[in-house]
């Protein structure tokens, strides 16, 4: 039984997908980088963006770190306002703060960054704690999750994501983990070793109905 439900951002709670393939686009121009092919860009929705401007453009860990700084700033000027929420999250947060369960959310968007889109779209207040990735972008997944624990003194916990990052993180922080088909990690239709839901409604079903 847990105490506490952390929820990823991107694919989960918003569809930032257009600020963060616009992000990628800016960065690309800025730097004057080969662009990337549609299928590739999806990439970015999920994985650290440090990762995926070193793998995806081959570039130097100098060079990618200044493609995510001009990342990060196109998505603190203009991104937070490129998104939408999912159908019927808010009622689902809504309805497991009644049920008395400790909200986080454990993303690798930039902390100011995750505020402010979650503030933009009236999700902030549903939430106990918010960790976002550190101005150096030195945590992974599971040091979000953990973090986000940490803060509440959460003793057991549910991750709720949609991509393989999400699932890895929670497993290395010793948690639970639901993913979402309704994102971008997970396909419909496959076997996966933990839970998934269809839509966002579901998760009521998932979870017990009073936090432990």
């Amino acid at each position: 039984m847990a105490d506490m439900l952390i929820f990823d951002l991107d694919g989960t709670l918003l569809d930032t997908s257009e600020g963060i393939f616009h992000s990628v686009r800016y960065a690309e121009g800025e730097l004057n980088l080969i662009p990337i092919s549609e299928a590739d860009l999806k990439k970015f929705v999920g994985p650290p963006p440090m990762e995926m401007y070193k793998k995806l453009y081959d570039l130097d860990e100098m060079t990618a770190l200044r493609a995510v700084k001009l990342h990060r700033k196109y998505g603190e000027e203009r991104a937070v306002y490129e998104a939408k929420a999912y159908d019927g999250i808010k009622e689902v947060l809504a309805e497991f703060h009644r049920r008395g369960y400790k909200l986080g959310v454990a993303t690798l968007k930039k902390q100011v960054i995750a505020e402010a889109v979650l503030k933009n779209y009236g999700m902030s207040d549903f939430f106990d704690v918010i960790v976002g990735m550190d101005e150096n972008e030195t945590y992974n997944k599971a040091t979000t999750i953990s973090k986000a624990m940490e803060a509440v003194n959460s003793k057991s916990a549910v991750v709720i994501g949609d991509s393989i990052y999400d699932y890895e993180g929670a497993r290395i922080a010793g948690t639970e983990f639901i993913g979402v088909l309704y994102g971008f990690g997970f396909a419909s239709g496959e076997q996966y070793p933990f839970r998934t839901v269809l839509t966002a409604r579901e998760l009521l079903d998932n979870i017990p109905m009073e936090q432990s």
